[in-house]
């Protein structure tokens, strides 16, 4: 469990590196440098494995690689050049509903009851988090839906990329699809990019570094390793809790000034979400016993 704290902090830190980064340079350019810096970790584990994969799995691997990096991440970072990272982080909590959700529409998955009636309460978290934006807390409405809509691909690509981590093997998968993922970003931020000058600065550079080193290719690998030990369910109760983390450190790290009203709205939040993994689960053994 420790490794997968420790990558949850790491990606909840994510956003506030972001911001520091965004002094010097656009966010569709610091995207491309932070997983070029990746993909330069990546790139000995990945020549180990490239020889291994079947040519029928280079496709989805490529597939992988574009959706879970540069669509997501793309969505993402943009989005929060124009909201708090508190928020952001607050609506990247939603994952664990978004999933269930998704499965129950497009992959004959059935959600539970239960989970409708969070979901419901989970995006009002969202509304009141979005409306006590207004007071201070600097939460742009533009900024919030690119977020919700990057986490949004990231749940709907999850069951695919959990068949292809089960055809390649975890490691393969994630040095495979890091190393390809600066050559697949690099069309997409010469495109998205406002701007392509840098204006160099220490806080701005350690921040890019932070972000490649720490929060992509750390983070991914302790997460991967601490998913062999720890249930689904502990998982999904970690990735509810990253919205406590991601605000806590806004407040504490760029002192972000979040509202009343949005602190209830991150609240519940995570209560709904942490509740949506937890109640379903003890129905089912209320009805099995």
């Amino acid at each position: 469990m420790l490794y997968q704290i420790v990558a949850l902090l790491l990606w909840s830190s994510a956003f506030i590196a972001a911001k520091y980064t965004f002094t010097m340079m656009d966010p569709a350019l610091m995207l491309l440098f932070r997983l070029g810096i990746a993909a330069l970790l990546a790139l000995p584990p990945c020549l180990r494995y490239w020889r291994q994969i079947e040519a029928r799995h280079w496709r989805g691997l490529l597939w992988m690689s574009f959706w879970n990096y540069v669509v997501v991440m793309m969505l993402e970072f943009i989005g929060v050049k124009y909201t708090s990272a508190a928020s952001a982080t607050t609506i990247l909590g939603l994952s664990p509903i978004l999933t269930v959700l998704i499965g129950h529409f497009f992959f004959y998955d059935r959600a539970h009851w239960f989970v409708w009636l969070c979901g419901v309460a989970a995006f009002g978290g969202v509304a009141l988090l979005i409306a006590g934006g207004g007071e201070g807390g600097e939460v742009g409405l533009w900024g919030s839906a690119l977020i919700f809509a990057g986490n949004t691909v990231f749940c709907a690509v999850l069951r695919p990329t959990q068949d292809m981590i089960k055809k390649v093997g975890a490691p393969a998968f994630t040095s495979i699809t890091m190393a390809a993922a600066p050559v697949l970003c690099l069309p997409a931020s010469l495109v998205f990019a406002e701007s392509l000058h840098i204006d160099w600065n220490w806080k701005g550079t350690l921040g890019l570094l932070y972000l490649g080193v720490c929060c992509s290719w750390l983070a991914y690998n302790l997460w991967n390793i601490g998913m062999k030990t720890v249930s689904a369910n502990v998982s999904g109760i970690l990735s509810a809790l990253g919205p406590i983390f991601g605000a806590l450190l806004a407040v504490l790290i760029l002192g972000e000034r979040i509202s009343a009203l949005s602190w209830l709205g991150i609240v519940l939040v995570v209560a709904a979400t942490l509740a949506a993994v937890l109640v379903p689960k003890w129905l089912v053994r209320q009805e099995a016993a």
